[in-house]
């Protein structure tokens, strides 16, 4: 019945491979919510909070690019493998630090670095298996679930580190995240996906590949506006989810628990957000959505940022989580 409803869970490599891509989504929003109250116990500093975002983000900014023509050269499920291992051995680095009492605010700066190249890496390779592993005419509802697996992720994830936080401290959210990461890793592994090979060409051509990419977009004067529209909300309104924790502990007082829940309200939002685009019929009206979910983006984010009321915080962050993600699924289709 589910199958029925959503074709590409009818692939048994599919079905894995989205269970273990939950897994991982899940230890991963645990270990950033952990990170995120660790660098505000050690600092006291939102400067200093705001540093380790940034410095996570620097990968994805820098190195994007180059991830996607590694994709294409090599094999993919080896780069997913590796990434999830070494990911794996990074929170197992924080955990132990975090447990004996040696953590110091270089080494969270440290592996929040390696991590982001780690991810930056997985991304692009991740979402080219998909397309190996699930019939061409079944992808666009691959594409949804992964969304929906993301955003209940992010719910469940951040919660859960939360009350683990003030449970059993906040070793616990990087050790399971470790685990975690283990686990993704041997089951991916042992998935029968397509081996992609090394591309034949000599590597000065991936500068090459990058060249054109640009050149591509540049010379497309609407596909350069979409670009800007697409990064512009990315370097100026996603760093906001950096300084979640200081509003947390500093302006709501609702503590390591509340936390949770304040993360945990973008990712409902935004899960009901990737519902709704996954059912709006095509029906034109795409640049109107899009400035409507920037508006929307806009207002929420100046209520969460001006509230002290904790069930408008929330309220204002799950709007803001589902404007984003209609934002960003509008950029996407028009970019196409």
């Amino acid at each position: 019945m589910i199958a029925g409803r959503f074709p590409a869970l009818g692939s048994p490599i599919y079905r894995r491979f989205l269970a273990a891509s939950m897994l991982a989504t899940l230890g991963s929003f645990m270990q950033a919510t952990a990170q995120g109250w660790l660098v505000l116990q050690l600092t006291n500093s939102p400067a200093l909070l705001g540093l380790v975002g940034a410095i996570a983000g620097l990968p994805v900014l820098f190195l994007a690019a180059v991830a996607g023509v590694l994709a294409d050269r090599m094999d993919r499920k080896r780069l997913l493998v590796w990434g999830y291992w070494i990911g794996a051995a990074l929170a197992g680095a924080l955990a132990l630090l975090t447990t004996i009492d040696l953590v110091a605010y270089w080494h969270v700066a440290l592996i929040a670095l390696l991590g982001g190249i780690v991810i930056t890496v997985q991304m692009p390779a991740s979402q080219a298996i998909v397309s190996s592993i699930v019939d061409r005419r079944l992808i666009g509802g691959a594409i949804a679930l992964n969304s929906a697996q993301y955003n209940l992720a992010r719910i469940i994830g951040p919660s859960v580190a939360g009350l683990s936080i003030a449970a059993g401290g906040l070793a616990l959210g990087f050790w399971a995240n470790a685990v975690a990461l283990v686990v993704v890793g041997l089951v991916i592994a042992r998935l029968p996906i397509p081996v992609t090979r090394a591309g034949s060409r000599a590597s000065a051509a991936l500068w090459g590949d990058l060249q054109d990419g640009v050149r591509y977009v540049a010379n497309d004067p609407i596909l350069s506006v979409l670009v800007v529209l697409a990064a512009a909300p990315a370097l100026f309104v996603l760093p906001y989810l950096t300084f979640v924790p200081v509003f947390a502990r500093d302006i709501l007082a609702i503590g390591a628990p509340g936390l949770g829940l304040l993360t945990g309200s973008i990712g409902g939002g935004a899960l009901v957000g990737a519902l709704l685009m996954a059912s709006r019929q095509p029906s034109g009206g795409s640049g109107r959505l899009l400035f409507v979910g920037l508006g929307a983006i806009s207002v929420s984010l100046f209520v969460f940022a001006t509230s002290e009321a904790v069930p408008l915080s929330m309220l204002a962050l799950a709007v803001l989580g589902a404007s984003q993600v209609a934002y960003y699924s509008t950029t996407n289709t028009l970019i196409q």
